[in-house]
C-alpha cells in the first residue's frame, strides 16, 4: 500500500479537514495538518528497526538499514483510519514495512503491508503449469463482473489493465511475485499492486506494495530485498511441513494470484466470475478503497491552488 500524491487527506477521523475551514487552506496548511493528524494517529517514534519478530511466532523479519517496521497497532491505524479502509480488512495485518526515507504523510511515499493467512501448506505442484495470459483473462472478467457491486457499495469501479509484471515462482526460495496495473475509475494515473508471497507450513506470508506505477521500477528493485528480509522460524518452514499431522491447503499457486486464500473457501460456493469478484474486494484492502476516491478532490484543490 501507499501513500499516493493524492492522499493528502484521511478519510476518517480527520474532522480538522473534515469541517469548513474559516478560510481557504492552502496546500501547505493541508499538508501542515495532516501531518500533524498522522503523527498524533501514530505517537512518538513508533517504528521498530533490526531484527523483528512477527506475532503468533511464525517468522521473523531481518530489516537492513534504510527500513523499518511499523507494529499491528499502527499498522492497522495506519490503513483503517489513514488509507480509509473498512475495519474487517486488517484481520491478517501484522504491519507494515515502511522505508526509512519514507513519511506515511508525504507525497509519493510507499510502505509494504505484511499480513500471514494461516491457509495450511500450499502445494506448488502448478507451477510449471498455469497459463498466466488466461487467468489473467479471468481476473479481468471477473473484476469487471463485480464492478456493479462495488459503484452500489460508494466504491469507485476497478478494472485489471495487465501484468505490470507477469508471476514468477521461485522454487528454491517458494516465493511467488506479480504486480498487476489496475485503474479506478475516478483517478487519472493507475494503481500498481505488487504482490509477494512466502509459503510456510502453515500458511502464507505476503508482502503487498500498492503504489502509483511511476514506482514500478524503484519497488521491483526491491523486491529481491524484501523477500530476503522474511525468514520462517524453525518448525515453520515449508520444508518442516509434516503430511501426517499439518493441514494442507486447497489453494494453488494460481489460487494465490486470483485472490488469495479466499478463493479456495469459495471455490464450492461460487463460479469463477463470482469468485473473482468477491475475492479481488478483499484485495482492495491494499488499493486505499475509500481513500482513492479523494483522486479527484486533491486535483481538483491542486488546480485551485496554482
Amino acid at each position: 500500500m501507499t501513500l499516493r500524491p493524492f492522499l493528502l487527506f484521511p478519510v476518517l477521523g480527520f474532522a480538522a479537514l473534515a469541517q469548513e475551514p474559516e478560510h481557504e487552506m492552502t496546500l501547505a496548511e493541508r499538508q501542515q495538518a495532516y501531518s500533524a493528524y498522522v503523527h498524533e494517529l501514530l505517537g512518538e517514534d513508533p517504528y521498530q528497526t533490526g531484527d523483528v519478530e512477527l506475532p503468533g511466532g511464525l517468522a521473523a523479519l531481518h530489516l537492513p538499514a534504510g527500513y523499518r517496521f511499523l507494529p499491528e497497532e499502527g499498522a492497522k491505524k495506519v490503513v483503517v483510519d489513514l488509507w480509509g479502509n473498512p475495519p474487517e480488512s486488517v484481520e491478517d495485518t501484522l504491519g507494515l514495512i515502511v522505508p526509512a526515507e519514507e513519511e506515511l504523510d508525504q507525497f509519493d511515499s510507499w510502505a509494504v503491508v505484511v499480513e500471514f493467512e494461516e491457509e495450511g501448506y500450499v502445494s506448488d505442484h502448478d507451477a510449471d503449469e498455469i497459463d498466466y495470459d488466461e487467468l489473467l483473462s479471468q481476473m479481468k472478467e471477473g473484476a469487471s463482473a463485480a464492478n456493479a457491486e462495488r459503484t452500489a457499495a460508494g466504491y469507485p469501479a476497478v478494472d485489471i489493465v495487465g501484468w505490470a509484471i507477469p508471476p514468477h515462482y521461485d522454487k528454491s526460495h517458494k516465493v511467488l511475485h506479480w504486480a498487476k496495473d489496475v485503474h479506478f475509475s475516478d483517478a487519472e494515473d493507475d494503481t500498481l499492486n505488487y504482490d509477494v508471497r512466502v509459503l510456510g507450513r502453515r500458511g502464507i506470508l505476503n508482502l503487498q506494495a500498492v503504489a502509483s506505477m511511476s514506482n514500478l521500477a524503484e519497488i521491483q528493485d526491491v523486491s529481491p530485498l524484501l523477500t530476503g528480509m522474511v525468514e520462517f522460524l524453525p518448525g515453520h518452514r515449508y520444508a518442516d511441513y509434516d503430511p501426517k499431522t499439518d493441514k494442507k491447503s486447497e489453494l494453488s499457486l494460481a489460487g494465490m494470484i486470483v485472490g488469495g486464500a479466499v478463493a479456495a473457501k469459495l471455490a464450492a460456493k461460487a463460479g469463477i466470475l463470482a469468485k473473482l469478484g468477491i475475492v479481488l474486494a478483499k484485495g482492495w484492502k491494499a488499493i486505499a478503497i475509500g481513500a482513492v476516491a479523494l483522486g479527484g478532490m486533491f486535483k481538483k484543490l491542486v488546480r485551485r491552488q496554482a
